[in-house]
């Protein structure tokens, strides 16, 4: 279903419709869009689908385009294993500063203990990332700008595409990985989700941030200075049913199917919850995944991670989570490590941020899981 855009200037332009409403733009002349044509038996097993030669002028053209979105897809999408994962949650759960220490922590620490190789694909995902994560985090020490929602921002609509190269089985396995960063607003409406990030329904693993400050039971029990503002639509349990009936929407989901996609349920900003948290806790601890998901660590932190969603917000966030969902855990994350100062950050020092991401791979039998060392 692949569509070639040409690139030889000489080729005649047009407006690409279908390009400008999925970025909500005006209409832009650009280059021609056209299928390949039907192809044999043997020019289906021998040809090189990575290019195509233009209807019009003969030139040849690498570059591709889903044919949905008229979006460039990367040189080799479709060609090697390709897995979405979503990062959702309410307004100011910390999407972006999670995404920014997990591919940290990808990249440095946990790449060295599985022995992976991450790297980004495309200008499009190193010029986002560097500009809109790693530098004002990791470099400016300031906390990141919210996502804005896809109906305004259509790079929010567009994947950061990650290349993970990883080793199974003493070979090689290359797999890309796309990050969406769903804006928080966008969670709050049903109908901006059906239209704006449908994407969420085909993914491979859902990272779901749940953020445990606008739970009523917590909120009074720190000091109110830690607090954000009182934001009922962004309550964990008002986004739990909203991703549950998406999916009802979109697939036609009965009432008493439940979703099979893998969802990590993750409480954010650990740090602030320190003082509520037991001082044998192994959520003071980190997971200890050396090449390996650590089952033992996984369950307890899930099973604590219950027990205090139990004491704080009672059975009906569990119960929502339970009869809707599958396959889920619970997961517990820091992605600064402490709470910011004046909208500065000492050091950045992410806390279990890549236990999620780690189940979700173990789930699609990536990575192999043991319990205890």
């Amino acid at each position: 279903e692949v569509k070639f855009r040409c690139g030889n200037p000489s080729c005649r332009r047009e407006d690409d419709h279908t390009f400008a409403k999925a970025r909500n733009l005006r209409p832009t002349s650009l280059g021609h869009v056209f299928m390949r044509k039907s192809l044999n038996f043997r020019e289906k097993v021998f040809l090189d689908h990575t290019v195509c030669r233009c209807d019009l002028c003969g030139k040849e053209t690498s570059k591709r385009l889903c044919p949905h979105c008229h979006f460039e897809l990367s040189h080799d999408a479709g060609m090697i294993d390709d897995h979405i994962i979503a990062i959702i949650g309410g307004p100011n759960t910390g999407k972006g500063h999670y995404i920014a220490s997990l591919v940290h922590r990808l990249e440095n620490e946990v790449g060295t203990q599985f022995s992976f190789s991450l790297r980004m694909v495309g200008d499009d995902t190193r010029e986002r990332f560097e500009n809109d994560y790693r530098t004002p985090l990791f470099r400016n020490r300031s906390l990141l700008q919210p996502t804005r929602s896809a109906s305004i921002d259509s790079r929010v609509k567009t994947p950061m595409v990650f290349r993970l190269t990883l080793e199974s089985n003493h070979t090689l396995k290359a797999l890309n990985l796309s990050f969406f960063d769903s804006a928080g607003e966008d969670m709050k409406s049903l109908d901006v989700l059906s239209t704006e990030a449908r994407y969420i329904c085909y993914s491979a693993g859902i990272i779901f941030l749940l953020d445990p400050l606008q739970i009523d039971a917590v909120r009074q029990r720190l000091p109110a200075d830690m607090l954000p503002k009182r934001d009922p639509d962004a309550e964990p349990a008002y986004i739990v049913e909203r991703l549950r009936e998406l999916f009802e929407r979109q697939f036609h989901l009965s009432p008493t199917a439940r979703v099979s996609t893998p969802v990590a349920f993750v409480l954010s900003k650990l740090d602030t919850l320190m003082p509520l948290i037991d001082p044998s806790s192994n959520l003071r601890m980190t997971g200890e995944h050396f090449g390996y998901l650590n089952l033992s660590d996984t369950q307890s932190v899930h099973t604590e991670i219950w027990n205090y969603l139990q004491t704080w917000a009672g059975a009906s966030l569990s119960n929502r989570i339970e009869k809707g969902f599958a396959n889920f855990n619970y997961f517990g994350v820091s992605s600064l490590g402490h709470p910011p100062k004046d909208g500065k950050i000492e050091t950045v020092s992410p806390f279990r941020v890549e236990d999620p991401f780690l189940w979700i791979i173990h789930q699609l039998k990536l990575i192999k899981g043991r319990k205890g060392r």
